[in-house]
């Protein structure tokens, strides 16, 4: 993991890479939800006020889409757009299919992820509990 200047400090590798702002991330989350609302709408139909129907098909594709993003690549298509990736603290690497279901899960509950704003390095309880850092990424080539 780097520091937000990209310096070697303790709880980095010395990579060098910019740790993503929370602002970013929030708003690939946000991209990524309203994604999902989009993507289930057209699949299920038109959302109805049933707070156990079409708000658990959301929740639980999510979940899904989440876990795939982070298992076979870094990104999800609202990191793409924000230019931030996730990858492991440890290897800079892929999470692999069970740290990115438990960050997944826990990044759903939300409450998880709001411990990110008091975390030096913006890491909440879902990024420490699946090993995982978000970091900026390169310009798309």
């Amino acid at each position: 993991m780097t520091s937000d200047r990209g310096a070697n400090t303790p709880e980095t590798t010395g990579s060098g890479q910019d740790l993503a702002t929370l602002s970013a991330r929030f708003v690939a989350l946000l991209i990524d939800w309203i994604a999902c609302l989009v993507f289930t709408y057209l699949t299920v139909g038109q959302i109805t006020p049933d707070p156990f129907g079409v708000n658990v098909t959301v929740s639980l594709l999510f979940l899904l889409y989440y876990t795939l993003c982070m298992t076979f690549g870094q990104q999800s298509l609202g990191m793409m757009l924000m230019r931030i990736a996730c990858v492991s603290a440890a290897t800079g690497r892929r999470l692999g299919l069970w740290r990115a279901f438990v960050r997944s899960l826990l990044l759903s509950l939300l409450l998880p992820a709001l411990t990110a704003l008091v975390h030096p390095y913006h890491r909440g309880l879902h990024d420490l509990a699946a090993g995982s850092v978000m970091l900026k990424a390169g310009p798309s080539r």
